[in-house]
């Protein structure tokens, strides 16, 4: 990418709350050591590369709160440089590689019947790098805490100092864990719309990201208990469920059948079940129903369709049909997002 744009004027070092429902290539670039890179070579400036519910907020000084329920419209390569620190991070759905320093790291939505955790404590800063590879919808949560924060606000609880002294001195250290029943309601508290004012609605999200803190520092400071293997999804079940994936996503308007996902995935009809079963916990039937209904959802909020188009593009013939589906994904009926989307384009 060229013709980068000037840095933010913002200087204020706990002034880092950055709530979007749409991100452009220039506005990744606004921001102080971030490139942009992606294989489409007509990629410009003003060309959006997500959109959805985006925040990136300090919650208080040393812990921050990042937050993705977006569609990435286009593959691209943010890298940037990551502060010393905790990260704990948690994907629910999408993929995305990660490099910090010379080590790399591989994110997915759940890869087990168990939505799992993981916990990379940095003791320098480190060049930074995450990749998508493809148009995909990625929910994902990442909870940040620096030493600093960690030495006087999260370890004077722990009876035991050295294990946390042994976490927080090792440099790119990962632990990966299960979730607690408490810490996934959690995650999913964070990730929905807060039922509070806005005037607590940082409070909300505070108190919730400490717990986070909290959960993955016992996490890793215990022995977890085992996960059974047979739902932990091996290299090549990854390659094969890539390209079953890869393939709904290019044939979102033609009719697959199961078999002939199978079949050029290279496994067989039950084994394709399985691995949708173990990395989505649903069938590769309401997979491809789910991400039809996503790709509906965007083009209907994008104003690119009708009501009745949308519900074509879903897969539904019955429009109540829709609706009921519509509703029960995102909180919100058709008609309600044409009414906003409405009212948003009176506004401007």
């Amino acid at each position: 990418m060229t013709n980068k744009p000037p840095p933010s004027s913002q200087s204020d070092a706990h002034k880092t709350c950055d709530r979007a429902t749409r991100f452009r290539v220039s506005d990744f670039l606004r921001k102080d050591g971030v490139d942009i890179a992606s294989p489409d070579d007509g990629l410009s400036m003003d060309d959006t590369l997500l959109h959805g519910n985006f925040l990136h907020a300090e919650l208080r000084p040393g812990l921050f709160l990042h937050l993705s329920d977006v569609t990435e419209e286009r593959p691209f390569t943010a890298t940037s440089v990551l502060p010393g620190g905790l990260s704990c991070i948690f994907f629910l759905d999408g993929m995305v590689d990660l490099t910090i320093g010379d080590r790399g790291f591989h994110f997915a939505g759940p890869q087990t019947r168990a939505v799992t955790g993981t916990t990379i404590m940095s003791t320098r800063s480190e060049r930074f790098q995450r990749s998508s590879r493809r148009r995909q919808h990625l929910s994902h949560l990442v909870v940040s805490a620096s030493p600093e924060w960690l030495d006087l606000d999260g370890l004077t609880n722990f009876q035991d100092a050295s294990h946390g002294t042994r976490l927080l001195n090792n440099h790119l250290g990962e632990h990966q864990w299960v979730l607690t029943p408490r810490a996934l309601e959690v995650v999913r508290q964070i990730l929905q719309p807060s039922p509070f004012v806005p005037q607590l609605h940082n409070l909300f999200l505070e108190g919730r990201a400490v717990e986070i803190v909290a959960e993955s520092l016992a996490a890793s400071m215990r022995t977890e208990p085992e996960i059974d293997q047979s739902t932990i999804l091996t290299r090549q079940d990854r390659i094969k469920l890539q390209r079953a994936v890869d393939l709904i996503s290019e044939n979102m308007d033609a009719s697959l059948s199961v078999d002939r996902i199978a079949r050029e995935a290279g496994v067989s009809a039950s084994g394709l079940q399985r691995l949708f079963r173990l990395s989505a916990g649903q069938s590769v039937f309401d997979y491809v129903r789910g991400q039809r209904l996503e790709r509906a959802h965007a083009l209907l909020k994008a104003n690119e369709v009708t009501i009745p188009q949308a519900s074509t593009i879903a897969g539904y013939s019955n429009p109540a049909n829709f609706a009921t589906a519509f509703r029960k994904r995102f909180g919100i009926t058709p008609r309600e997002v044409a009414a906003r989307r409405a009212i948003s384009q009176s506004d401007a």
